[in-house]
């Protein structure tokens, strides 16, 4: 019987697939590899970007150590296993700040979807977690809240005094640290004095030697022009002109260093000056001190007032003058402190207060303030000073002058009720009338105006 053509085509599969069978056979066996044991799997490294995905267990106080958001990122890494996202680490955020405990957000990501899912179990987080949630059932989570209070309360008064003493340990170290900033603004000073007496030195030494040079050579230039000089003389002359020509050259450029060297000392004490830090406290009372006397001064003045204040520092008082509508500007002898208050948009210039008074119009201002240390002179700079002061004020104009304490001022001000007294009589004695004491937080200012 003959075969049909499908058995035929059936036959020749069968063929091929044996043929391909044996030359599968006669191949090298294929090396085997074995699946990882859990030993070795274990090896493994588990830290991805400071997450311990292998550890599943915690204790409570190893999660509420850190603060703000170091705690939130820590919890993240810890709970879920994950780098905070940027919409759930604000809303902890914003959890904490609307007071709620550490707990209550540990719970929160520890019992969301996200975080029963990766399971991780913190040894007594459950009931504190409770707790903070029966805290917020109305009535009833109110008086379990203060009963949890007073329970805690010694505990609160030890971090209480554990942060005070930390707090008094920071302050000592704060004055220690400006009490050596001073002691090298004083060393700094020193050597700046040291350096402006060499420099007037050599200077007064330049000059005489200049002199007794000029003189010579207008001998010798009288002798060329006499008939009786030969051409040696001629020559010796011409040397003597070139010397001194380079000389006075070398002097030049020994004065340019000495007068650079004078302004880098300056500069450096100048930052070092506006560097002390005058702290919180005192921050505090200057600023409401310098808001009692702006709002005497402001009633003092008239609309749209011309105020010129002398020694403003790092423009504190300014601002405050600012805030009750006077538009004063201000003159200010350290270019750090001049900067300083130039960043916050104060109008405040570089110079001399004594040399830009004398330079103002009479009768020019309404109103002058001052810094008691800028009658840190001699006497007979005050006395032009205050003079210059009675001179450029309009009939009527009033003059403050601040007697308080400024960290950046090498000379601290007396703000005694003594000096007080003595100040408003030194102004009685230039001309002032008039002059009132206005004692605010620790200092006085002195008031007085101009007579008509």
């Amino acid at each position: 019987m003959s075969s049909s053509p499908q058995d035929d085509y059936l036959e020749r599969v069968k063929a091929e697939i044996r043929a391909e069978a044996d030359i599968a056979r006669a191949r090298d066996p294929l090396v085997r590899h074995d699946p990882p044991s859990r030993a070795k799997k274990a090896q493994r490294p588990v830290f991805d970007e400071g997450i311990d995905r292998a550890r599943l267990d915690y204790a409570i106080g190893e999660l509420t150590g850190a603060h703000y958001r170091a705690f939130i990122d820590q919890a993240f890494r810890a709970l879920l296993k994950r780098p905070p996202d940027e919409a759930g680490s604000e809303m902890q955020v914003r959890l904490l700040a609307a007071g709620a405990s550490k707990a209550e957000v540990l719970g929160n990501l520890r019992w969301s979807p996200e975080g029963r899912r990766v399971g991780t179990r913190v040894g007594g987080l459950l009931p504190r977690y409770a707790l903070a949630k029966f805290v917020r059932v109305p009535v009833l989570g109110y008086f379990v809240e203060w009963g949890l209070a007073l329970a805690g309360l010694p505990m609160l008064l030890r971090h209480q005094r554990a942060a005070d003493t930390s707090s008094a340990a920071g302050f000592a170290a704060l004055a220690e640290a400006q009490a050596n900033t001073r002691r090298e603004l004083d060393q700094l000073r020193a050597a700046h004095a040291a350096l402006d007496s060499e420099h007037n030195r050599r200077s007064e030494a330049m000059r005489a030697d200049i002199s007794r040079m000029l003189l010579r050579l207008d001998a010798l230039e009288e002798h060329a022009r006499s008939p009786h000089a030969s051409a040696h003389e001629a020559i010796e002359l011409r040397h003597y002109v070139h010397a001194i020509n380079h000389w006075i050259t070398s002097l030049q450029r020994s004065l340019g260093d000495l007068e650079d060297d004078a302004a880098r000392s300056r500069s450096r004490a100048d930052a070092l000056a506006a560097s002390i830090d005058a702290g919180a406290e005192e921050t505090s009372a200057r600023s409401a001190r310098h808001a009692s006397w702006s709002a005497v001064l402001a009633t003092r003045l008239p609309t749209g007032a011309r105020v010129l204040d002398l020694g403003s520092g790092d423009g504190a008082w300014l601002a405050a003058l600012a805030a009750r509508g006077i538009a004063a500007s201000g003159i200010e002898a350290n270019a750090a402190l001049v900067a300083r208050a130039q960043r916050h948009g104060l109008a405040i210039a570089l110079g001399d207060p004594l040399a830009v008074l004398t330079r103002c119009a009479d009768g020019d201002l309404d109103g002058l303030s001052l810094s008691a240390a800028t009658l840190a002179r001699d006497e007979t700079d005050i006395a032009v000073l205050l003079a210059e002061a009675l001179r450029v004020l309009r009939p009527g104009g009033q003059l403050l002058l601040r007697c308080e304490h400024e960290p950046h001022r090498f000379a601290a001000a007396d703000t005694t009720a003594d000096a007080a007294h003595h100040n408003g009589a030194l102004l009685a004695a230039a001309g002032f009338v008039q002059p009132t004491n206005l004692p605010a937080h620790r200092a006085h200012a002195v008031l007085a105006l101009r007579p008509a």
